[in-house]
């Protein structure tokens, strides 16, 4: 009653574990709540930086961190975890990506479960944010945080809920505010506390039966996407071999105000939740001796994208006989306007150019260098120089910022994977479709 009390007068100290993507702007939003923050991320680059006022995140500015920084009453960051002692909620948003062999790796979740657990944790609510496996939270999370702390029961003594996060960077409608929150805790009065606590932030709290439900609602919403992407990045290869706009297709298609959604095809997915998440699902089902086959299907047409894109420019290539030719790659970031470069297919596109020998350069400008494999390349100035000793624009990303009219009516040849060219009427460059 008293930790329900605290967050219902919006009193109680909440610690946050990891400050991404997600971790941060939720912080930053219960802190304008009312509630006593703290930001905990082993990371100590990015605790200097929020120290500093220095933004990390391409969705917050310097002067918007700073705006928000300065409009909470009590607000800390640490690169330790001595906080979780006076913390009444504790939230784990760290990563839970795939590793080298594409299984999930949790090791993350394990480190921040392990770290928070050596804390007396009576009377507490723990949220787990991070996408896991269905399960995960009760046969993972739950009995890590037993053992540390014996005799305390989950529902009673502390509370576990699982409350997935639906943070779309890069676009500005949807906000953890009028975004719908889900709830599933372990017991009932656990998802009972975990939805007053969201209450205080979110205008809509969804609860449902169990953390194993909202597990499995996270991974639905994103396998939904993939899928769906997958069966459009097909209709692209089809129709590219049909001599068909796909592009023309989908628009043509989503007219009909029943029974159709509208996916749009691209050079492959990226991000850190549409690659990844199918995933999670996907193994889980292996450790049951059984198979998603729209996943793996998915999976493979997804994945073969860049591949498919660099067949394409070594066909264009051919085509229009360039010799020794260079490669303006514009965009690096898995999605326009923002900096996130996690799964972009843009570097699976750049390792396989290395492979063939064939000359790139980049352009973003929200991302000024990149490491991939032991070499470093930057970010080139797009000006009238660049664009004349280009001989194929590969378009990967398409950024707003971009000039598209300038950039197509001073380069010969490009391949637009984005559809980014669309309004262009008029243009003094041969324009190659996905």
């Amino acid at each position: 009653m008293e930790l329900y009390q605290k967050l219902i007068n919006k009193n109680a100290h909440i610690s946050i574990i990891g400050l991404g993507y997600v971790g941060l702007p939720l912080l930053l939003s219960l802190g304008k709540e009312g509630f006593k923050m703290t930001g905990i991320d082993i990371d100590s680059n990015k605790i200097s930086d929020l120290k500093n006022n220095k933004s990390y995140i391409s969705d917050i500015s310097n002067d918007e961190l700073i705006k928000k920084i300065n409009a909470i009453k009590n607000i800390n960051f640490s690169n330790k975890y001595d906080s979780i002692k006076t913390s009444d909620v504790i939230i784990i948003c760290v990563p839970t990506p795939l590793n080298k062999t594409k299984d999930p790796d949790i090791s993350y979740i394990i480190n921040a479960t392990e770290e928070l657990a050596k804390y007396p944790l009576k009377h507490k609510l723990i949220s787990v944010e991070s996408t896991v496996y269905p399960g995960a939270t009760e046969e993972l999370i739950l009995p890590k945080i037993i053992k540390a702390n014996p005799g305390l029961t989950v529902g009673s003594d502390f509370h576990l809920v699982f409350s997935p996060e639906r943070v779309d960077p890069g676009q500005k409608y949807w906000n953890l505010k009028n975004t719908p929150k889900i709830v599933g805790g372990i017991t009932n009065n656990c998802t009972e506390i975990g939805s007053t606590l969201y209450n205080a932030l979110c205008d809509t709290v969804i609860k449902v039966s169990s953390a194993r439900a909202a597990e499995m609602t996270k991974l639905l919403e994103n396998t939904f996407r993939a899928t769906n992407i997958g069966l459009v990045n097909e209709m692209a290869i089809i129709s590219q071999k049909l001599n068909i706009d796909i592009w023309e297709i989908v628009e043509a298609a989503k007219t009909k105000p029943f029974g159709f959604m509208p996916f749009y095809p691209g050079p492959g997915l990226g991000g850190h939740c549409i690659p990844i998440d199918p995933r999670y699902l996907d193994w889980k089902l292996e450790t049951l001796n059984s198979e998603s086959k729209f996943i793996k299907l998915s999976e493979e047409i997804n994945f073969s994208m860049p591949n498919f894109v660099v067949s394409r420019i070594k066909k264009i290539i051919k085509d229009i006989n360039l010799k020794n030719p260079n490669i303006l790659i514009l965009g690096l970031a898995y999605k326009p306007n923002v900096s996130d470069i996690r799964e972009s297919p843009a570097l699976d596109i750049i390792k396989l150019l290395n492979q063939e020998n064939i000359n790139f350069s980049y352009n973003d400008p929200m991302v000024s260098s990149i490491n991939i494999d032991g070499k470093l390349y930057n970010s080139q100035n797009i000006d009238d120089d660049l664009l004349k000793n280009t001989d194929l624009g590969l378009i990967t990303t398409d950024h707003s910022i971009y000039e598209w009219e300038y950039i197509s009516n001073n380069l010969n040849y490009i391949f637009d994977t984005r559809n980014a060219l669309r309004n262009i009427k008029k243009t003094k460059a041969k324009i190659f479709k996905l």
